[in-house]
């Protein structure tokens, strides 16, 4: 016997994909209304997703996009707390090398490269998802998420940066290296707590 939840959710799409079926023209409106830059080049009529890999703009194809997107959004979900785990051990060895355990620069180093690889891993889970059926103007927790994203993403561009710099001899740049990297955690924490709780 099929999972409940399983039919329960697939109903629903396809009734919701049947009411978007026709916009007031009587076009098929398979699609959000707007869609972000990565989305139309991935997923719009003509998008790459289309014309590289088996993605027909259909109900089907719909049907089979939202599966894929709750896995992906799955994922980036558990990519989400795999990388906060990730930073605050990197930022506590951070700590604890610019405390003066200089020994510990090479495991600092090897988990801040570590933290770049399953951020940018988990963030390209969301970037590259499909969109949804329908895209509500409102303002949403989704919507924190979102802007909180952009700004732990400038973080986690900076902070990289401002290391290198400090191994490279700039030991007046530690201290920002440090705040840094403490506010890129805070807001990456904050972050997935707005979709969390």
């Amino acid at each position: 016997m099929k999972n409940p939840m399983m039919f329960t959710a697939t109903a629903v799409l396809c009734a919701t994909l049947t009411l978007r079926a026709q916009d007031s023209t009587g076009a098929l409106t398979l699609l959000p209304e707007t869609l972000g830059p990565m989305e139309k080049l991935m997923w719009s009529e003509k998008g790459a997703m289309r014309k590289l890999f088996d993605f027909p703009l259909t109900q089907e194809g719909r049907e089979n996009e939202m599966h894929l997107r709750r896995n992906m959004l799955g994922l980036h979900q558990l990519g989400g707390f795999v990388t906060l785990a990730s930073m605050i051990t990197t930022v506590v060895l951070g700590q604890t090398v610019y405390n003066g355990k200089k020994d510990l620069s090479q495991i600092h180093g090897a988990m801040a490269w570590t933290t770049i690889g399953a951020y940018f891993t988990t963030a390209s889970l969301s970037i590259f998802t499909p969109p949804p059926l329908i895209r509500r103007k409102n303002w949403s927790s989704i919507s924190t998420h979102k802007l909180l994203a952009t700004m732990h993403l400038t973080g986690m561009i900076i902070t990289p940066l401002l290391g290198r710099a400090v191994r490279g001899g700039e030991r007046d740049l530690a201290t920002v290296h440090l705040v840094s990297a403490y506010a890129t955690t805070a807001l990456f924490g904050a972050a997935i707590f707005t979709v969390t709780f």
